[in-house]
């Protein structure tokens, strides 16, 4: 009896849960529900859409016609159909995870429904002349994504809440898009290919991103563009231009925050680009300059450089970006020079780019919550100048090619000066702010004269003329001044209580040499340096600085005046080694 009994609460768990299955099953196509799809050319009628798309009597250029409802399908498209909803606001399309609408066929159109809950919303791959007209698409991973399909019409959509993309224009040139919303979508609006021709596309102001107008410029000349120029910026890129300057704007939440597509001879400065898939995007140009940008929390890079000769990076932040900080990609003859770029996967990143200079940039910070991360990346790139930056020593990493034995060889010092290594063991006995021994980079690498100390350079103004003077110091340099007057440079230098600090200054010997009796004063706050070294070469003369960081810098009205050390630097007194210290101390101050 109990086993029977037992048999029959599985015979009856059984039947329940086919029951379940079978209710699933049926759910697509809608029968439940009593829903109507006709194909109008042949009056046939069906309870699901794709059995109407799949009927042997359904042939190209049929128009299928989708009553109100809501169908529970993931319809695939592999014919010339037109598939109309009978109104968009009732007419539901629900993918239920998937790709609700996949387009495989051209001359497809898609008008009036309700697409949601789908990884892509209508995805046309490969698909030329699709016409996409009039949808409500929502809630999934990506809205509508042309992909290699050109000629396409996307009019009057409205593309909301998409954990990625809303409207991605990949490699789909000649298409037309008009009178499209997207709102609160992680990364709204993008174009992208690698022909030139995917990239002219006539995409308006009635295109609109979180409700301000999408700006895509063609063929310009000698244009600049600001916030005064364009209020308000939904998305901006330039394509086949020239002479363009790009200032001071605030892009973000697209798949380019700024996108430079065949532009030559252009700048970009000033813009800040954040909450973007990459930030600043520039492919396929040539002559570009991106300076003191911020290009923060971008999913991907920061700046990116894809096929774009002659690039530059200045003085840029790029910071927290997800995969890279800056990247070079094909890119020869570059330069990224005074830019931080701390905190990301990689934060400089070089691939297949040749003869380009990377100098003087801060990426030294590397991410907690990223343990593969890279100060740099150097992949299949060769003859390249990479000196005087900060990098983190134990996250280097450069690849040679399919694994040759041929790596790539790039140089790491210019001959007199290299790289700060974080973590270098070496030393400087000599005390001239360069490492003993060389640094090992890589195979066969090396980097010859490791810095003791990151590299900061500032730009002094001296009789109508402007100079570097440049710093190697392991403290944070700020408040660097320099009075022609009295020929004193002041600068604060910070690091942690009770430490060791080092400061080596280089100054060119023709400001010195234009200075009354040569002479030049040095002010360390409330330091008190030793000069341990100078020196002069050819181009420079050089002071050499120990002292202990103490907490604070000193405040107004402290008892003590900073220590100055003036140093003559007369051809007489170096040639005969002698340094003068003259030492000026504050009086106390009585109360009265």
């Amino acid at each position: 009896m109990r086993t029977s009994a037992a048999f029959c609460v599985l015979l009856l768990c059984g039947l329940f849960g086919a029951l379940i299955g079978f209710a699933f099953s049926v759910q697509p196509v809608g029968q439940q529900s009593g829903l109507r799809v006709v194909n109008v050319d042949t009056g046939l009628e069906y309870t699901a859409i794709q059995a109407a798309i799949d009927a042997p009597e359904t042939l190209d250029r049929h128009v299928i016609r989708v009553d109100s409802g809501v169908y529970r399908e993931r319809v695939f498209v592999n014919k010339s159909l037109s598939l109309v909803g009978q109104d968009r606001s009732s007419t539901v399309i629900d993918g239920y995870g998937g790709t609700v609408v996949s387009v495989k066929s051209s001359g497809v159109e898609i008008r009036d429904f309700t697409i949601r809950n789908g990884t892509f919303g209508i995805l046309v791959d490969h698909a030329d002349n699709a016409k996409i007209i009039g949808n409500l698409v929502s809630s999934g991973s990506y809205g509508i994504r042309l992909y290699h399909s050109k000629n396409a019409q996307v009019f009057d959509n409205r593309v909301s809440e998409f954990r990625f993309f809303g409207i991605d224009v990949d490699s789909s040139g000649n298409s037309t898009l008009r009178n499209n919303s997207m709102v609160a979508n992680r990364y709204n609006f993008g174009v992208d290919g690698n022909l030139l021709s995917d990239f002219l596309n006539d995409i308006d102001v009635s295109n609109t991103v979180n409700g301000k107008p999408v700006r895509y410029l063609i063929n310009q000349r000698d244009l600049v563009i600001d916030s005064s120029a364009f209020e308000d910026i939904g998305y901006l890129g330039l394509v086949n231009s020239t002479n363009i300057r790009v200032e001071d704007l605030y892009v973000r939440d697209n798949k380019q925050g700024l996108l430079f597509a065949f532009v030559a001879n252009s700048s970009i400065v000033g813009v800040e680009a954040v909450d973007n898939w990459n930030g600043v995007y520039v492919a396929h140009s040539k002559n570009v300059s991106v300076s003191w940008c911020t290009t923060n929390y971008n999913f991907d890079y920061g700046i990116k450089f894809f096929n774009s000769s002659r690039s530059a990076a200045i003085s840029n932040n790029a910071d927290n970006n997800g995969w890279a900080g800056i990247g070079l990609f094909k890119s020869p003859g570059s330069l990224l020079d005074r830019n931080e770029a701390n905190f990301n996967s990689y934060n400089l990143h070089i691939v297949y780019t040749n003869n380009s200079y990377v100098t003087r940039n801060n990426a030294s910070g590397l991410a907690a919550d990223k343990p593969g991360s890279y100060s740099i990346a150097v992949y299949y790139s060769h003859k390249n100048l990479i000196y005087r930056n900060a990098f983190a020593t134990n996250l280097l990493y450069v690849e040679s090619k399919n694994g040759s034995r041929f790596p790539p060889k790039n140089r790491w010092d210019d001959g007199g000066e290299g790289n700060y290594w974080l973590y270098y063991g070496g030393w400087d006995r000599n005390y001239d702010g360069i490492g003993d021994t060389a640094y090992p980079v890589g195979e066969e690498n090396v980097d010859s004269f490791p810095l003791m100390g990151r590299f900061r350079d500032f730009v002094v103004l001296f009789e109508g003329r402007l100079y570097g003077i440049s710093v190697v110091s392991n403290s944070t340099i700020s408040r660097f001044e320099f009075s022609p007057d009295t020929g004193n440079v002041s600068l604060t230098a910070i690091g942690r209580n009770g430490t060791l600090g080092f400061c080596r200054i280089a100054v060119p010997n023709a400001l010195v040499q234009g200075l009354q009796n040569e002479s030049l004063g040095f002010v360390f706050g409330d330091l008190q340096p030793i000069l341990m070294a100078n020196w002069t070469d050819v181009r420079n003369h050089y002071w050499y600085f120990y002292y202990v960081h103490s907490a604070s810098p000193v405040s107004e009205g402290s008892d003590l005046w900073p220590i100055v050390l003036a140093i003559g630097v007369s051809a007489a007194l170096v040639s005969a080694g002698l340094v003068l210290f003259v030492v000026f101390r504050r009086r106390r101050t009585r109360s009265k």
